[in-house]
């Protein structure tokens, strides 16, 4: 008999524990499989007698990977005498089996698994002979906790915990059967370390149904495949980047599963990388899925005299000895915020362990993502789901085909999975709760245009489980984040958020950045002194897209970004406004001083009339708010400046028919003038002939007129009459007068232009050119073909001489003889120099240029009169084509192609096709000129003429 006299307590704790684990949880097991088994086949197979009949039953219901895996367990098993059965036995009968594991209660599942973990680890571990009382009372306490639950007696756990001698006979068996558990243990811990299973845990699902999105999963696993490729013996990563909403991690997780299923014998393993706290959790759950030693991994994660980085360090090299046995594998490192902070804790690529796979990282934090290399790669999702896709999600989640109008939705969204999920599913909720009306997708476009988005998102996260975070929210926290950390993305989403939701061209941004801290008292130590530095930092923010046009880099944003930007920038900055609106201009200003020209033409400026226009509505309301009287005494700016800074503004947005924003900005220089007396005159000829210049482009004549004369006054006031200056006025009045039908005075103020710049230009000057050309229009007005063919072919010799053969004002000559010689009838001559004038355009701007649209136009026009048709058709449909992709669709020089369209179709019979174009025609010069324009009366003309042909005389 072993007593207490002979060992001490701590010994006999060891014994107490030795013979409950080997007794009493063995009968608690064999309990629970037989109350299990009963509750399944009593009424089928028959209650469970611990007969051979029972074991054959059991061995049958099992599948045959289960039996050839289990057979040494199994020859036992199959006589049904439970007495036989160890714990490994019973374990596997009541967690892995087939008769048992499925439906199995999850309460039983849960506690007989942590007697499992109790045997297999915590005991099979314990200290050789010995166990302290704390870890004794602990393991008791386990233990009892697990009967308990299981509803099992624990009376005779209790007397064992108390008991203070053992019978000697007995000691040694429980002993030899301790020692042949732990035995059994380390066997199975040595298999597992040698054995590989596949597994694949993905990030978790939304509750909503997720696109597909195949040609995006195709793409990203086409580059995983081609780094593994590269680098056979060397870990890879492939980087997807993208702002908050873009499905990052549901994009990753598709294309991780497409490897998975695409491979054998490999594993794909989802790290969650948001802190370090989920990045250890991962960790573990890692280890365990490798079929680590649960021991080490529990025991580590617990440990509370560890840190957390030195834990994750541990298990991950704990991972790392059981990664280098599989062929390959994909990790992915979910939801990186930053990738300094998490890259450490990353495998490390120089070690042997981890040498055959890949990392396939997400995150928002682009600034940090390495550049590209032959082991480095980055894709970025911000530009959201192809528009397929987009309206695949829409439908699938709301349940409403409407292609047509989901479309629209899917665009004024962005095409951002997250805002796409959240709309359908709003949606979807409404037409649930509405089952009677119409509710739909027109419903959810309204909503968007009063700027109801936010709203609904507030909703949503307030009834639906599924959306916590809305995208709104998750791009707040991110600009707040980039603004407070980033002093470039600070500025450059200021500047952003004063102008239009149009691509902004990045020297502007970069422009804005350097002025803003010109402007400030701030110390940056040279900073924001190169601006391509400045380029590369906003390049690499998720919240901003980079797009390329003819050469040039423009950032544009999505719908969401853009009002969080808004609003946010709106609470830190409302005191500061008039300054940034300050900086906004000069950055303007700036760009296009740096293009050094006043031809304003270039695709350049046209990009820029939206921001333009946008800003002369900011300035205009600064203005309207006093702010002007303040920036005035405060001395902000130099009214100067600023009068030639808006006159810049209005003659691009002049050039390119935003005529109310020109409008605005002559108005803006005229009242800075009135608050200047001694403000150069200069700048209030320059206001007055630009207001004349928009009024004229509105059709407003005698108004126009007046500002021309008003500058033409000026100018003579302060230059001599002979000046190039005073020429543009008299050219200005003489353009106006032509309009409104006053030829003799409008030749007569040409002429005095032409004389002007004969003497101070020189004969042979472009602008003598310039005057030649404008005589001869008003000559062909006024029916003197052959002088207006005469000065047409002096301003081509001049411009030949001074421009060269292949410039455009060239092509503009060739085309203006080609009119003139087609009045004259001859049309094989005029012909030609249309042709010829083509060809230059083509050749000097390029095929897509407006100035060539105009050219297909007089082609088309001249080919109408000589009957050919078809071939006038196909001309003015290249011209519509050209202005619809370079000035868009809603320029005035479209709706004159739709009217030639209309023309040519009305001639060939086809009335209902021509009255389409001439109703489109006036929809576009009416909201573009205005409804009283000379352009919308004609339009008016040509479409009575069709009804008139349709036999719709009223």
């Amino acid at each position: 008999m072993a007593t207490g006299s002979e060992y001490t307590e701590e010994q006999l704790n060891y014994y107490r524990i030795c013979c409950i684990t080997t007794d009493e949880l063995t009968d608690a097991l064999r309990s629970i499989f037989k109350q299990e088994w009963d509750n399944r086949y009593a009424t089928t197979l028959g209650e469970w007698k611990d007969e051979a009949k029972n074991g054959q039953d059991f061995k049958n219901g099992e599948s045959p990977r289960n039996q050839a895996r289990n057979q040494e367990l199994l020859a036992t098993m199959i006589n049904g005498n439970r007495a036989e059965w160890d714990c490994t036995m019973l374990f596997y009968a009541i967690l892995f089996s087939d008769c048992i594991r499925r439906g199995l209660n999850a309460v039983v599942r849960s506690n007989v698994d942590d007697l499992r973990k109790f045997r297999n680890q915590d005991f099979a571990h314990l200290p050789q002979g010995h166990i302290s009382k704390s870890k004794f009372q602990s393991a008791i306490a386990k233990v009892q906790s697990v009967f308990q639950a299981l509803g099992l007696p624990t009376v005779k756990i209790q007397e064992i915990s108390n008991q203070g001698n053992f019978p000697t006979s007995h000691l040694k068996k429980v002993l030899k059967e301790v020692d042949r558990l732990k035995q059994e243990v380390k066997v199975l811990e040595d298999q597992l370390q040698s054995e590989t299973t596949p597994f694949c845990i993905l990030p978790p699902k939304p509750s909503h149904d997720v696109a597909a999105r195949n040609d995006e999963v195709a793409n990203i696993t086409k580059v995983l495949k081609q780094l593994k490729e590269t680098n056979e013996r060397r870990l890879s990563y492939l980087y997807i980047s993208g702002n908050p909403g873009s499905a990052k991690s549901q994009l990753a997780g598709l294309v991780a599963k497409k490897i998975f299923m695409e491979s054998t014998h490999a594993f794909v393993m989802t790290l969650n990388a948001a802190n370090l706290d989920r990045l250890l959790d991962s960790y573990v759950s890692f280890a365990r899925h490798l079929n680590c030693s649960e021991y080490a991994a529990t025991n580590t994660l617990t440990d509370k005299g560890m840190k957390t980085q030195e834990k994750i360090a541990y298990i991950k090299s704990l991972a790392g000895t059981k990664v280098e046995l599989y062929a390959s594998w994909l990790l992915l490192v979910d939801n990186v915020v930053s990738i300094p902070e998490m890259y450490v804790h990353l495998p490390d690529p120089g070690n042997s362990h981890w040498s055959k796979g890949q990392l396939l990282i997400t995150s928002q934090d682009t600034t940090s993502i390495p550049s590209d290399n032959s082991f480095i790669k980055q894709m970025s999702v911000s530009k959201g789901m192809a528009p397929s896709d987009a309206t695949s999600l829409l439908a699938t989640i709301s349940g409403i085909a409407d292609d047509e109008t989901a479309k629209k939705v899917a665009h004024a969204l962005d095409y951002q999975p997250l805002a796409l999920a959240s709309a359908a599913t709003f949606v979807k909720l409404l037409c649930d709760n509405q089952p009677s009306s119409n509710v739909g997708w027109r419903d959810f476009l309204e909503k968007l245009d009063e700027g109801q988005l936010q709203n609904i998102e507030t909703f949503l996260s307030n009834t639906n489980a599924s959306y916590p975070y809305s995208m709104t929210t998750a791009i707040a926290l991110a600009v707040e984040k980039s603004m407070s950390s980033d002093r470039v993305l600070k500025h450059g989403f200021n500047v952003i958020s004063l102008c239009a939701p149009q691509p902004l061209n990045l020297d502007i941004v970069t422009n804005y950045v350097q002025k803003a801290t010109e402007n400030s008292d701030m110390n940056t130590e040279g900073e924001f002194k190169d601006k391509d530095v400045i380029g590369l930092r906003i390049r690499k923010s998720s919240l901003l897209l980079l797009e390329e046009d003819n050469g040039q880099s423009y950032i544009r944003i999505h719908l969401v970004v853009r009002h969080v930007i808004q609003r946010l920038i709106k609470q830190h900055w409302e005191t500061q406004r008039f300054q940034a609106v300050h900086v906004v201009i000069l950055s303007l200003n700036q760009f296009i001083v740096d293009r050094k020209t006043d031809e304003y033409t270039a695709n350049g400026f046209r990009l820029l009339v939206p921001h333009l226009r946008f800003l002369s509505e900011q300035v205009e309301a600064c203005f309207k708010e006093n702010y002007l009287l303040e920036a005035i005494k405060s001395k902000i700016f130099n009214l100067k400046d600023y009068s030639g800074y808006f006159i810049a503004f209005g003659k691009i947005c002049c050039v390119h028919f935003a005529l109310q924003a020109a409008k605005r900005f002559a108005s803006l220089v005229l009242e800075l003038v009135s608050h200047d007396s001694m403000l150069d005159q200069v700048y209030e000829a320059g206001a007055h002939s630009l207001m004349g210049q928009v009024l004229l482009q509105m059709g407003t004549f005698e108004e126009g007129k007046r500002h021309f004369e008003r500058s033409l006054a000026r100018q003579l006031e302060l230059l001599w009459s002979q000046h190039a200056r005073v020429a543009s006025s008299y050219n200005n009045l003489a353009n106006v007068l032509k309009k409104k039908g006053d030829l003799k005075q409008a030749k007569e103020y040409h002429e005095r232009a032409l004389a002007i710049r004969q003497q101070t230009l020189g004969p042979q000057h472009p602008d003598v050119a310039s005057s030649y050309n404008n005589l001869a229009h008003v000559l062909r007005k006024q029916g003197v073909l052959k002088l207006a063919k005469e000065y047409h072919k002096r301003a081509l010799a001049i411009r030949q001489q001074t421009l060269g053969p292949q410039h455009p004002d060239i092509a503009t000559s060739y085309e203006n003889l080609a009119i003139v010689l087609g009045d004259q009838g001859d049309l094989k001559q005029a012909k030609e120099y249309h042709e010829r004038a083509l060809a230059i355009l083509q050749q000097t701007l390029g095929p897509q240029h407006p100035d060539v649209a105009t050219s297909y136009d007089n082609l088309a026009i001249l080919l109408g009169g000589q009957g050919d048709l078809k071939q006038a058709k196909e001309y003015h449909e290249c011209a519509l084509a050209i202005r619809q992709q370079t000035l868009g669709p809603q320029h005035p020089d479209v709706a004159t192609s739709y009217n030639n369209l209309g023309t040519v179709l009305f001639h060939q019979g086809d009335l209902k096709q021509a009255k389409e174009y001439h109703e489109r025609a006036l929809a576009v010069r009416q909201q573009t000129l205005g409804p009283l324009h000379p352009d919308v009366a004609t339009c008016y003309d040509k479409l009575a003429i069709v009804l008139g042909g349709q036999g719709d005389l009223k």
